[in-house]
């Protein structure tokens, strides 16, 4: 009888030394993410180092950062969060085809299943408040289809600046894409987080380095009419509605859903912007084609994420 009341009591005494450590390590992080060992921020060095280039046979480079060893792992607890790496760009000029993101071999997180799990591929923009992700320029839907390295293919992003590659996390933990997170020194500081659920702007990630890296293609040259890099689509992912701006004279502006569904299509000669309200519209990735009054075309993606 003694054994037992004893027993009882010290696993009622680990059982609320778990849940204080539990909720000490919360309230340090603040950011609502999951990690396999405490956060682990260091110092900040060779913040404006070029990322590390890496050949292939398959028509493009990769950029990267890490080492390609997670000593660590994240993610967080809800979906619609996000996490993304500033890239410094090499040359002048840089198309982007895709990206690649290490998700471990399925132990994290724990007693969750990542194969299959969704998760967003996004190019942004250094035009940002105080140099964090600004102006989406491209999207791709994808899921964890292996574990290891997750390569993702779709981009079609033309970049002349410093840019970011963001993953937004698709589905809650612990069935969710987990990231690898590369704490070897040096560290370059250059990985970010934001919770939008919260609706918090960008901060820098408590997890350096995160092992997200770019596949820039070798083939590099600016396909779509100058004016599509003068469009401005904001705010872009959209939950309530977008504003779209124009550079030049437009004609015609078509929205059309991921199926090529055409959800609207509007005359917009001598309109210098337009509002399209996105509160009805179910989350994932449309399509914006636009005629221009000189007769170009060319298309954005737009993201709605409820």
């Amino acid at each position: 009888m003694c054994i037992y009341v004893l027993k009882k009591t010290m696993m009622k005494i680990i059982k609320w030394i778990y849940l204080f450590v539990f909720c000490l390590f919360f309230d340090v992080t603040g950011s609502g993410q999951i990690s396999v060992n405490d956060v682990n921020i260091g110092q900040k060095e060779n913040e404006q180092q070029f990322p590390e280039l890496l050949p292939s046979d398959s028509g493009y480079v990769t950029y990267t950062y890490d080492d390609g060893i997670a000593e660590n792992y994240c993610a967080w607890q809800l979906a619609g969060n996000m996490n993304a790496v500033k890239f410094l760009l090499h040359s002048n000029a840089a198309s982007i085809v895709g990206a690649r993101v290490f998700v471990g071999d399925g132990s994290f997180p724990a007693g969750g299943n990542i194969l299959n799990q969704p998760f967003l591929v996004s190019v942004y923009a250094l035009d940002g408040e105080n140099g964090f992700p600004g102006t989406l320029i491209d999207s791709v839907s994808a899921t964890v289809t292996n574990y290891g390295w997750v390569t993702v293919k779709g981009l079609n992003a033309f970049v002349t600046a410093d840019f970011f590659i963001a993953i937004t996390q698709l589905s809650n933990a612990p069935d969710c894409i987990p990231i690898g997170v590369d704490e070897t020194a040096p560290k370059v500081s250059q990985s970010y987080a934001r919770n939008v659920i919260n609706g918090n702007p960008w901060v820098l990630s408590p997890y350096q380095d995160l092992m997200i890296n770019a596949l820039i293609s070798t083939n590099v040259g600016l396909e779509e009419p100058q004016a599509s890099a003068g469009v401005k689509i904001y705010p872009n992912p959209a939950n309530e509605g977008v504003k779209i701006e124009f550079p030049i004279p437009m004609k015609t502006i078509t929205l059309k859903n991921s199926s090529g569904q055409i959800l609207l299509c509007q005359n917009i000669t001598n309109q210098p912007a337009f509002f399209i309200y996105t509160s009805s519209m179910i989350s994932g990735i449309y399509l914006i084609s636009f005629d221009t009054a000189n007769g170009d075309s060319f298309t954005r993606k737009l993201v709605v994420l409820h």
